[in-house]
């Protein structure tokens, strides 16, 4: 299974660090164009501000880390009953390890803690099939991004 060869590289998920903003820029950039973005749209993007600590304190976010550095992360915000997961990023020589099944789950098992009855975001086309091996369903379009398209949202209820 990919999820135990995670395990096996003593990947942990734990809380992010107040200094780990621009790790995670280089970590959610890096994955970004993975996907074959131009490298120039991808660094603007990354350039955009949404990795600054006082971002980040606005987000629950988890970090995975193998032997004291952050390989992947994924960020929530909690909505009443809905949980949306923000970020999940892995950076891209760990895609496929498992990295991303483990960030799943801890969000999936903190919106249940913080009461939530479903889990929803904006799925990169890319990793639709991910999600849905992860349990998630299409709920809708999104509105139009910054990349000129619109995106599906996915959802899984967290009950089930």
């Amino acid at each position: 299974m990919v999820e135990a060869a995670a395990v096996r590289m003593n990947v942990v998920i734990r809380p992010a660090r107040a200094d780990e903003g621009a790790r995670l820029k280089e970590i959610a950039a890096g994955a970004k164009g993975y996907w074959g973005y131009e490298r120039v749209k991808v660094r603007e993007w990354a350039d955009q501000g949404d990795f600054t600590p006082e971002r980040l304190r606005e987000l629950i976010v988890f970090v995975a880390d193998s032997g004291g550095r952050a390989i992947g992360w994924c960020s929530l915000i909690p909505k009443d009953e809905v949980v949306w997961l923000e970020d999940l990023w892995i950076e891209p020589e760990w895609i496929g390890m498992g990295i991303g099944s483990l960030l799943f789950r801890q969000a999936v098992d903190h919106a249940k803690a913080l009461g939530a009855e479903r889990l929803e975001w904006e799925a990169e086309p890319n990793a639709i099939g991910f999600y849905e091996k992860m349990g998630g369903t299409y709920v809708r379009e999104s509105e139009e991004s910054e990349w000129g398209r619109r995106l599906s949202v996915m959802g899984a209820r967290l009950d089930a």
